[in-house]
């Protein structure tokens, strides 16, 4: 027998013995079967925590369907001895595909790929483990031939810390932490993506802060003004840019789902679509470069999986066979996974898909599906709400989250959201429609001003911690405020809403509530995160005086200092440019919404000021020096690896 060391990145495989450096993985291969020729290559010989780790495998042989004529199994172990096993999936092709476009009666372009050969396969795995690991493969086709290797990578701290995958807190049931414990509010959107400019990518087309339609003239007379010119939908920014601005504003969640104003992964059950899948690698890989965490939905409006016949075997097999491919293929990307997308199944469908996708996935990501949290297996609620913002819409969202947590589940609510929802344990996630200010009535156009609102509830979320609960408030005039509380040991929040008149001024309220600890208390501007007054709050329960208001106000109570949204050193009431783009607050319209176009590693620093543009911890001076790539964070000097 041999043991096989990886020297290179490129290894062409004939035959290899079936020994996995000392730890045999099963009997020898038989002289007699057909070997195939198998080139592998891996994106890296040392990825960092939870990052991942990606197995490139190309082989000539011609199939009547490659995504279901071959199969690759890869055994991962740990440098403990644990060991873990993925699918490989096919990939696409070696060269890129002819591109015909068309377009169908409404005008929409369609773009149609046709591939010179299908050669490239992958299997991608996420380590949990610092240390060695070790992986030996099986790569075998519908005629019984194979070929087997192995190999190895190191897993690094790495110098930017990833938190692992989302979990459901194990004590505090509606709330979200990461596997380190650390504490994940989400706040998501969503919207469509596609190949509009027909050129293989979907990565160069996405829509900001588009005018109003011209087609909907109809729908409402516009008064007169700049802001109220009817244009063209348009596709002005690439990914880059828009994922960059989400994702400072405070965005960390994306859903992504086919067949909901998405293009499809499959043309049915049996013929799967190459390059869409290679787009959403794209799009997935780049959302998360950005720090979105992925909520990814298999089968979005699908009518065609078998909801209603669950007893109809043939069917349910092939409804298996997309979700094993895409856990193989996106898990390592994955946090949430979703069923369907407001499409109801038998309750029986949802019970044997659940017990099927825990059995394969090695993730252990949490699943849900729309109107499904009350089957067991679901792990969590994702009810759908429409409603605009009104003086009730406080009271609406608290008798519907009643509902929506009654069964003990967290919550990620889909299409909208808000203050009193987060107050009340629920995350969500909103239908983005920048497209046009008019494009669908009951999503919502995400504009600078918008964002900015994201960007201060976000940056309060995260000045508590993971423990949080709601507990009662009371005011001096319920009639005209409605006051919401959480609290945990050390922290605590009041978020109060002036119900009565959103136009004029709340003034000579107080709000009763049991304060935790002795701490500072921040009153603080839900529209632009100005702290508007600051005060010592004794422990026990207290009665303070809100400051005026017009519609809504929150209060912080922390032990661990001011406020400072830009994470400057300066609290944001003494903090002259909260944004830190050189113009001061008085003078910036959007002062939460700094004006850099480009960030290639998704921290928050525009590239013309980031010493570290691919987010890997090490400076681009000291890549440059050290011959490795400072755009690719899996590219970084290896002197540190331990």
């Amino acid at each position: 027998m041999r043991t096989i060391t990886l020297l290179s990145i490129s290894i062409t495989v004939l035959i290899v013995d079936a020994v996995f450096m000392r730890t045999p993985l099963g009997g020898a291969e038989e002289a007699s079967e057909p070997v195939l020729k198998v080139t592998r290559s891996q994106n890296t010989n040392t990825v960092p925590l939870h990052e991942v780790f990606e197995i490139t495998f190309q082989h000539e042989g011609e199939y009547a369907n490659p995504f279901f004529d071959v199969t690759i199994e890869v055994t991962f172990q740990s440098p403990s001895g644990r060991s873990v096993t993925v699918g490989g999936f096919h990939y696409g092709s070696s060269k890129p595909p002819a591109i015909r476009v068309s377009e169908d009666k409404r005008g929409r372009r369609r773009a149609e790929y046709q591939f010179e050969k299908q050669d490239l396969y992958k299997a991608r795995f996420a380590p949990n483990e610092l240390g060695q690991w070790r992986y030996a493969y099986v790569f075998s086709n519908n005629k019984g031939a194979k070929a087997t290797g192995v190999g190895e990578f190191n897993c690094v701290k790495g110098r930017t810390r990833n938190h692992g995958f989302v979990r459901q807190h194990p004590t505090n049931p509606f709330r979200w932490v990461f596997d380190d414990g650390t504490p994940y509010f989400p706040i998501g959107l969503q919207e469509g993506w596609g190949d509009w400019s027909g050129n293989g990518t979907a990565l160069d087309m996405k829509s900001m802060e588009g005018p109003f339609r011209t087609d909907r003239t109809d729908l409402v007379e516009l008064p007169g003004g700049p802001l109220y010119v009817r244009g063209p939908s348009s596709w002005p920014q690439n990914a880059d840019v828009y994922a960059r601005r989400h994702s400072r504003a405070g965005f960390n969640l994306y859903r992504f789902s086919q067949r909901n104003n998405t293009y499809n992964l499959y043309r049915n059950l049996d013929h799967y679509l190459v390059q869409e899948g290679v787009m959403t690698d794209e799009i997935l890989q780049h959302l998360r470069k950005y720090g979105f965490r992925i909520f990814y939905g298999f089968f979005g409006f699908g009518r065609d999986v078998f909801n209603d016949e669950p007893d109809n075997a043939e069917g349910m097999a092939k409804v298996k066979r997309f979700v094993k491919y895409s856990v193989d293929r996106w898990g390592a990307y994955v946090d949430f996974w979703e069923f369907l997308n407001e499409r109801k199944a038998d309750d029986r469908w949802h019970a044997i898909m659940t017990r099927y996708l825990k059995s394969i996935d090695p993730y252990r990501h949490p699943i849900t599906n729309w109107q499904a949290a009350h089957v067991d297996g679901i792990d969590f609620n994702s009810p759908h709400d429409y409603y605009g913002s009104t003086p009730r819409s406080d009271i609406v969202t608290v008798q519907k989250a009643k509902v929506w947590k009654a069964l003990g589940k967290p919550v990620i609510l889909g299409e909208h959201g808000n203050w009193v929802a987060f107050f009340h344990e629920i995350a969500f996630i909103f239908w983005n429609t920048s497209y046009a200010r008019d494009g669908h009535y009951m999503n919502i156009w995400l504009g600078p001003q918008e964002r900015q609102y994201i960007k201060a509830m976000q940056d309060f979320a995260y000045r508590l911690d993971k423990d949080v609960k709601m507990v009662p408030a009371t005011v001096s005039q319920p009639d005209q405020v409605r006051a919401y509380g959480l609290a945990s040991s050390n922290r605590a929040a009041i978020y109060l809403h002036h119900f009565k008149d959103h136009t004029k001024e709340v003034r000579d309220v107080t709000v009763t509530f049991d304060a935790p600890i002795a701490a500072k208390g921040y009153w603080y501007s839900t529209e632009n995160a100005a702290i508007l007054g600051t005060f010592d709050v004794p422990a026990g329960k207290e009665t303070f005086e809100i400051p005026p208001f017009i519609v809504d106000l929150a209060l912080l109570i922390t032990p661990n200092g001011a406020p400072d949204i830009d994470h400057d050193g300066i609290p944001n009431d003494r903090d002259p440019d909260d944004d830190n783009d050189g113009v001061a607050d008085e003078k910036d319209a959007f002062p939460l919404e700094p004006e850099e176009w480009r960030d290639t590693d998704g921290d928050g620093i525009g590239d013309n000021a980031d010493i570290d543009d691919d987010g890997d911890g090490w400076s681009d001076a000291e890549e440059r020096s050290a011959g490795t790539n400072p755009l690719d964070r899996l590219s970084f000097p290896e002197e540190e690896h331990q």
